[in-house]
């Protein structure tokens, strides 16, 4: 595990609530590119520019992702491995978008709306839109009531990042003397933060 996320079974158990939920809510899967919702799913802290990556949740099935290969590195600081997610990489020229059409199981719009995160770039949401044959609608309602109730893990990590803060908070008057500047002390205080 890395430590800068929860054990790969805070994941999966994240992922089957998400999936789940799209279902419980009438959506035909789905499609998360990178952002909070995507860190909270796997872990992930990947960053999106014009090359679509996103987790592709079909309303049964396994998760995939959709990546450029040259980003597959990246996947090493989530929980991706460790959950077995199927990767689908590409290269320039290939079109992602039929894969994460290929990963919802064709012809999603047939079925209901897709849910997308609300971290999407239109350069990928319209495409999508195209490929999909129908408008995905936002999945912030249904990923919005999973992040919000916080298991053991997030409490834990919380608690202990209130603690550390607490502590900056104690040293702050110790920070402080003449002839310091704002700019002196507020470094004091981010280098506090994160030692």
């Amino acid at each position: 595990m890395n430590s800068r996320r929860f054990d790969t079974d805070v994941y999966a158990r994240r992922l089957a609530a998400a999936t789940t939920a799209a279902a419980d809510a009438g959506l035909a899967g789905l499609v998360i590119t990178p952002g909070y919702d995507l860190r909270y799913l796997i872990g992930s802290r990947a960053q999106t520019f014009e090359r679509l990556t996103a987790l592709v949740m079909p309303p049964a099935g396994q998760p995939t992702l959709v990546l450029p290969r040259l980003e597959l590195a990246a996947l090493r600081e989530s929980a991706a491995a460790e959950l077995r997610l199927s990767v689908a990489d590409w290269v320039d020229g290939e079109d992602p978008y039929r894969l994460v059409a290929a990963a919802l199981g064709g012809a999603p719009a047939a079925t209901g709306p897709v849910g997308v995160s609300e971290s999407m770039p239109a350069l990928h949401l319209l495409p999508l839109a195209e490929v999909l044959g129908g408008w995905p609608v936002l999945a912030t309602g249904v990923l919005r009531g999973l992040r919000m109730i916080k298991d053991a893990s997030e409490i834990d990590a919380l608690t202990k990042a209130g603690a550390a803060i607490d502590r900056v908070h104690a040293r702050v008057p110790h920070f402080l003397a003449p002839g310091r500047t704002e700019v002196d002390v507020a470094a004091d205080i981010a280098d506090a933060i994160v030692a």
